[in-house]
């Protein structure tokens, strides 16, 4: 069974981008506002490489599943508040 971790750098080999940034987009695309810890300027810096483009349905679905498998929990608000 493949881990989250092993999806997302499966993904850093197509986009080239962190599995922080992968994680980060990953956040946004479920319609979240993540809020990440950052100690330094340059990671500051190399969390922004998360914005700016958006991960496959695909990609999201297979974090989605990747995440479920290993019992996270995912929740997400629906539009009607």
């Amino acid at each position: 069974m493949d881990t989250i971790i092993s999806k997302l750098r499966t993904i850093e080999q197509r986009t080239g981008k962190t599995p922080a940034q992968i994680a980060i987009n990953w956040c946004i695309c479920k319609g979240t506002i993540p809020i990440v810890g950052v100690k330094s300027a340059k990671q500051a810096e190399a969390n922004l490489g998360a914005l700016g483009w958006r991960l496959a349905k695909e990609e999201i679905a297979t974090l989605d599943e990747a995440a479920l498998t290993k019992g996270f929990r995912i929740w997400q608000a629906d539009s009607r508040g």
